[in-house]
């Protein structure tokens, strides 16, 4: 082995570390996408309850 063909690289903790910042990012991504699904179907679920919960008391009454 000669010293000569060495070749600069970039030390490992650092790849990693662009390798994690860029899982966290998905990750984050993922969960906002996720985040924004349940509060829609929370909300939807919520009206749905509301109309019926007006039409039973327009019947009740």
């Amino acid at each position: 082995m000669s010293n000569n063909k060495k070749t600069k690289r970039e030390p490992l903790h650092e790849v990693n570390n662009v390798v994690k910042k860029a899982k966290r990012q998905n990750r984050e991504e993922k969960q906002k996408n996720q985040g924004d699904t349940v509060i829609k179907w929370i909300f939807g679920v919520l009206i749905v309850l509301a109309i019926a919960y007006m039409v039973w008391t327009m019947i009740a009454v």
